[in-house]
């Protein structure tokens, strides 16, 4: 659901997605928790059928790049384990995660300096936040400072024929989402086995908009009239009808379940 979030008012579209998203919690916590919120289901249904189909039951689930908890809150309100750790580098984000919580344990560090977590847990969740690192490669591979048997890496696929595309008309890099990585499935995957990760499974998916939530959306970002109807075409109608070629062509999130290389 990252695809819309250039719309999103900022005065400089060079501005790194680490600085992006400081500012939105800074600013306008709530509502970004909650966009994060109607996000975070399908993106849970991810992590659920890819633990479930394997017959893995985790113990203990450690989300690193947490923001403010969507995901491992709705984990929680699943049940999916029984301990639950979140970090994530704002301290608002991790502010507004301790006044939502109960039993989710905290921490407000760096995920990408080396040593910045030390533990145990018997599933890594990393949901969309490889896209937005300088050195995805070396950060996977600092990753195995943490015993975990399982990790669960989730990315939009945006180097697609439509992303190629529109990389002919501007930067992608100079976008204000953040993103400075651009995946295919097998580009994704590829990135993974190179960093001693074993791939037991995947789920793709087309995130498809509700109404409500584009009204919301529209709302939050005070858009025009236009873009309202622009986002009820891209991100309501024509995902619904054209998923099996939106998914090759145009956009989709992928999810990857791997497993600790010995």
């Amino acid at each position: 659901m990252e695809m819309i979030m250039s719309d999103m008012p900022v005065k400089d579209l060079t501005i790194s997605g680490r600085d992006y998203f400081q500012f939105l919690y800074h600013e306008q916590v709530d509502a970004e928790a909650e966009w994060l919120r109607r996000g975070a289901i399908e993106k849970v249904n991810s992590i659920e059928r890819l633990l479930w189909k394997r017959g893995i039951r985790p113990t203990t689930i450690l989300e690193l790049g947490c923001g403010t908890g969507a995901v491992i809150l709705e984990c929680q309100k699943r049940g999916l384990a029984q301990r639950y750790i979140a970090a994530d580098y704002s301290e608002e984000a991790i502010e507004y995660l301790r006044r939502q919580a109960t039993n989710i344990e905290t921490l407000c560090t760096d995920i990408t300096v080396p040593g910045a977590f030390w533990g145990q847990a018997d599933v890594v969740i990393l949901s969309h936040v490889l896209e937005h690192l300088e050195a995805p490669a070396g950060f996977l591979q600092s990753l195995r400072q943490i015993e975990f048997s399982y990790l669960i890496a989730e990315v939009p696929l945006e180097d697609l024929f439509a992303g190629k595309l529109k990389s002919c008309l501007w930067d992608r890099t100079r976008n204000t989402s953040g993103h400075v990585q651009f995946f295919t499935a097998s580009s994704f995957m590829r990135l993974l086995t190179s960093s001693n990760l074993n791939i037991l499974d995947t789920r793709t998916y087309v995130p498809i908009l509700d109404r409500n939530t584009i009204r919301f959306v529209c709302q939050k970002n005070g858009s025009s009239e236009l873009q309202r109807m622009r986002m009820m075409i891209t991100n309501h109608y024509l995902p619904r009808v054209l998923k099996p070629l939106w998914t090759r062509f145009y956009y989709a999130h992928h999810a990857v379940l791997c497993s600790k290389s010995e």
